[in-house]
């Protein structure tokens, strides 16, 4: 099968995140079955504009703010009838491909960004990018559309596009970075915060939340570790609450010292205002760590309450220091959320969301004849 991948980032793209290692790990899965993968991604500073990653071609055009111009060019002088299927990662701003390819299209939609780009753009930026947005159900019409989970494929629907066009493509882990360690858990009690430093993910309420937790556990540590433009603002919340000495900022971590970090981690703490699922918490859980975050879209779907974690009021930085500091009470419901959270993190693999892939993109190519 010959695959056209198209997205704004690729995978070694400083700004990629989530959508860029979910379609990256499930790819390059297909690329090792013997299907021919292509990725077109806009270019950016340093970068060659042909290369190959972990078996994907990967090409380079135009640039991050004209990338959906730059690809409708492309694909029309360079690309159209060489494909069995393209695979459009809608993100952000949609391409609007079903307007002009021809052959079978899917698309991929992990995340409906809607209010939360109040926080990370100037307003008429994202008053433009909300308005795209919305014009999802119409420009997609009739095509097959995957979401990473339940919460992001509802909203799919309730915006308008049909039930029966939505699946779930969930995301994976690398199973083998945590079976290998053998980090053990702090005998402090620690909290762990591992992602991208971005508004949105308001890293500031677990920091808010540390004084309460200090006051009946005052040797707890909050580890942080992850780049993004909000870091100054999460560093001026830690002057602020007083609590310097109980915060430490790993900076950027490698795949290997990230899952060190969740292994020794007591807890995760994830206060995010919106996610399409949460690879984190499923990391942190195949870590053995037990996960406290929103009661939000993807994060609710994510994290089990009672069971491999617990959910928190949104916002609200008392109720997730209440909810930390019941967990570092109970020894033992904090053991069995441990084995739990294990359990659960087992049932993701990349190997299987690839293979179900495939098995869609059959049937949608089968139908298109």
């Amino acid at each position: 099968m010959k695959i056209l991948l198209v997205n704004w980032r690729c995978i070694k793209n400083p700004e990629a995140g989530g959508a860029e290692i979910h379609m990256h790990e499930i790819f390059r899965r297909v690329a090792s079955m013997g299907h021919d993968v292509t990725l077109v991604a806009h270019a950016y500073k340093g970068a060659p504009k042909e290369e190959v990653i972990d078996g994907i071609k990967t090409i380079r055009i135009g640039n991050r703010y004209l990338f959906h111009y730059a690809f409708k060019r492309y694909y029309k002088k360079r690309l159209e009838g060489r494909f069995d299927i393209v695979v459009d990662d809608i993100s952000k701003i949609p391409l609007f491909t079903p307007q002009y390819v021809k052959e079978p299209l899917v698309g991929i939609s992990l995340h409906i960004h809607g209010k939360t780009l109040y926080k990370e753009l100037p307003k008429l930026v994202a008053d433009y990018i909300i308005k795209r947005e919305l014009r999802i159900p119409e420009v997609y019409k009739g095509k097959l559309i995957f979401a990473d989970s339940p919460s992001a494929r509802d909203e799919l629907i309730r915006m308008g596009h049909a039930a029966d066009r939505t699946a779930l493509l969930f995301a994976g882990i690398d199973h083998e970075l945590f079976k290998n360690n053998t980090e053990a858990k702090t005998a402090y009690p620690l909290i762990s915060y591992i992602g991208r430093l971005k508004r949105y993910k308001q890293v500031d309420l677990i920091v808010k939340a540390m004084p309460m937790i200090l006051k009946e556990f005052p040797d707890a540590v909050l580890e942080i570790g992850g780049k993004g433009d909000d870091l100054p603002n999460i560093e001026a919340a830690v002057k602020e609450a007083g609590v310097e000495k109980n915060v430490r900022f790993l900076g950027f971590l490698s795949e290997e010292d990230k899952a060190k970090a969740m292994a020794r981690a007591t807890i995760t703490a994830t206060m995010a205002e919106k996610e399409g699922w949460g690879i984190t918490v499923i990391e942190s859980n195949a870590a053995g760590t037990p996960v406290v975050g929103s009661n939000v879209q993807g994060l609710r779907d994510s994290i089990v309450d009672g069971k491999t974690g617990l959910l928190v009021e949104p916002g609200s930085s008392s109720d997730l220091a209440e909810k930390i500091i019941s967990l570092l009470k109970d020894r033992e419901r904090l053991q069995k959320m441990e084995t739990e959270a294990r359990a659960w993190a087992a049932t993701f693999t990349w190997e299987r969301s690839a293979e179900y892939f495939l098995e869609r993109a059959k049937q949608e190519i089968a139908a298109a004849k």
